[in-house]
């Protein structure tokens, strides 16, 4: 597996759909690249959404890929504030930024994402594996 990587997939409130501060910063400082699955789980956390990167997993997240070669640092740093990644932050994290591999146009690589740490209730599992759809909120 790689150490690094230009591209960035996103599964709840970055997604294109939304228009929060973050995700405008996100579209502003990046290219959309398209549409990705990667094999896994997505829970209703209430006002967002986490997902865990289950590689044997029969359910999928859907997600948003995007490049983020340009202003890679800037960028990560900025979502790590995001989701309160950082030594600032009080311990256990919510999330980890890690790099799964994702199938794009028959091309598989590394992307990063921000997955979900922390235990999870099996009662808000989003079945869809989608927020968007989810919300109601797909080609908002």
């Amino acid at each position: 597996m790689a150490l690094d990587s230009d591209y960035l997939i996103v599964y709840g409130t970055l997604r294109p759909s939304f228009e929060n501060p973050f995700a405008r910063y996100l579209r502003q400082h990046s290219q959309y690249v398209g549409e990705v699955t990667f094999p896994g789980q997505l829970v209703d956390l209430g006002n967002y959404p986490g997902a865990l990167f289950l590689p044997d997993s029969p359910t999928t997240v859907y997600a948003s890929l995007y490049n983020i070669h340009q202003h890679k640092n800037e960028l990560l740093a900025y979502l790590d504030e995001y989701e309160s990644i950082g030594e600032q932050f009080e311990q256990p994290h919510e999330y980890v930024r890690a790099l799964i591999p994702v199938s794009y146009s028959g091309t598989i690589f590394d992307c990063w994402v921000y997955l979900y740490q922390l235990p999870i209730d099996p009662n808000r599992l989003i079945e869809s594996g989608d927020y968007e759809r989810y919300l109601g909120r797909q080609g908002a």
